[in-house]
C-alpha cells in the first residue's frame, strides 16, 4: 500500500508475523519487541522519535497497542475484521471484546474499513470518523494474471484455499467439503496453500486435502493461478486479499455466506455440501463458470488501486484535520 501513497513518508513497526518480506516503500523499519507492555512502550517511543503526522494501525493487535494509551498524534485504525466476530469464541468472550473495542474507539481518530459490514460494526462501536479503504489484489496476483490463459486444466480439477491454517479460516469446513466431494465422486482435488495449527493441518490431511506449508507470495500466486477453483472457507472476515487475488487471476471464486461478502456478486455457500457442488459446477457447468468469473471481474473493478489511494489520503487528511503533510 505504501507504494500507492508516495505523497507520504512511511515508517514501519511490525512483528515477525506481519513482516513485509521486503515489500513496501518505507523510510525506516523496526521490529516490535516481545510482550504486550513492551510493545505499547515501543510504539510510544517510536512516535516520540519520528513525530509522525498520523499513525496507521493495521489489525486488531496494532489497534490495541496504539490506542490502549492515548498517543499525542492522530491514529487511523484499520481492524481487518473485528475479533468479536470470531465464531469459535464463547458469547461471553465476544461481548468482552466488543466492550474493549468500544472503549478503544475514544483513543483513535479514524476507523478505516474494508467493507460495508465493517462500516456498520464501526458505527455500532461509536466511531464517528469512518473512511472506506478497499483492499486490492496483491502485486503477485497482478504479475500472474496475464499468464493464466496458458494454464492447462488439471485432472482431477483443483480447488484451492489460501491462508493460515487456523480457526478463523475454518479448515474443518474445507475438510468436510473435500470429504463430501470424494463421497459424491465429483473428481475434485483440494489443496490448502499455507501452514498453521498442526491439529487442524492433520484434520485437512486426514480428508485428503493437500497442505503445502509455508510458501513465498510468488509461489502462492503461481499455485493459485494453476488451480481451477478458489474456495474461501473462512467463517468471518474483514475482506480477504486472497479472494481478490483469485478473482484477479481469473478463477471462479466461492465464498462463505458471511456478512463480509454482502453485495459482492460472488457465489456464496452456507454448507460444505453446497460448497462441494458449487465447486463442481464451477468446472463442469458451461454457464455457471463464466458467471463466477464475471462476478470476480466486477469485484476487482470495484476494489482497485485508485480507490485505495484516494481512501488512504482521505483517512489521513481526516485524521490530521487538513492537508496531508509529507
Amino acid at each position: 500500500m505504501t507504494e500507492l501513497v508516495p505523497e507520504a513518508e512511511h515508517h514501519l513497526l511490525s512483528t515477525g508475523a506481519e513482516s513485509t518480506q521486503g515489500h513496501g516503500a518505507y523510510r525506516s523499519t523496526a521490529a516490535l519487541p516481545d510482550g504486550f507492555v513492551a510493545r505499547v512502550r515501543a510504539v510510544r517511543e517510536a512516535v516520540d522519535e519520528t513525530v509522525p503526522d498520523v499513525v496507521h494501525a493495521h489489525s486488531g493487535w496494532a489497534g490495541l497497542y496504539t490506542r490502549v494509551r492515548r498517543l499525542p498524534v492522530p491514529v487511523v485504525h484499520q481492524p481487518h475484521c473485528y475479533s468479536f466476530e470470531r465464531s469459535d469464541l464463547s458469547g461471553l468472550v465476544r461481548r468482552g471484546l466488543r466492550v474493549l473495542e468500544r472503549a478503544l474507539v475514544a483513543n483513535g481518530t479514524v476507523v478505516a474499513v474494508v467493507s460495508p459490514r465493517e462500516e456498520r460494526l464501526a458505527r455500532s462501536l461509536g466511531a464517528r470518523n469512518i473512511v472506506r479503504l478497499p483492499n486490492v489484489p496483491s502485486s503477485a496476483a497482478v504479475r500472474e494474471a496475464g499468464k493464466r490463459s496458458g494454464v492447462v486444466a488439471t485432472n482431477p480439477r483443483t480447488v484451492t484455499m489460501v491462508g493460515r491454517v487456523m480457526a478463523q479460516n475454518d479448515p474443518r469446513f474445507f475438510a468436510e467439503t473435500a470429504r463430501l466431494a470424494r463421497r459424491f465422486d465429483l473428481n475434485l482435488h483440494f489443496r490448502w496453500l499455507g501452514e498453521g495449527d498442526e491439529t487442524l493441518v492433520h484434520t485437512l490431511r486426514d480428508t485428503g486435502v493437500e497442505v503445502t506449508g509455508r510458501l513465498t507470495a510468488d509461489d502462492v500466486m503461481r499455485q493459485m493461478a494453476a488451480s481451477d477453483v478458489y474456495l474461501h472457507s473462512a467463517s468471518y472476515e474483514g475482506f480477504p486479499i486472497s479472494v481478490l487475488d483469485a478473482a484477479r487471476v481469473g478463477l471462479p471464486t466461492i465464498v462463505r455466506q458471511i456478512p463480509a461478502f454482502e453485495g459482492t456478486r460472488l457465489t456464496a455457500v452456507e454448507s460444505p455440501a453446497e460448497a462441494a457442488f458449487a465447486a463442481h459446477a464451477a468446472v463442469e457447468d458451461p454457464e455457471e463458470r463464466p458467471h463466477m468469473i464475471e462476478a470476480g471481474d466486477w469485484l476487482v473493478g470495484a476494489m482497485d488501486e485508485s480507490a485505495l489511494h484516494d481512501g488512504v489520503i482521505e483517512a489521513y487528511t481526516t485524521a490530521t484535520g487538513g492537508a496531508l503533510v509529507a
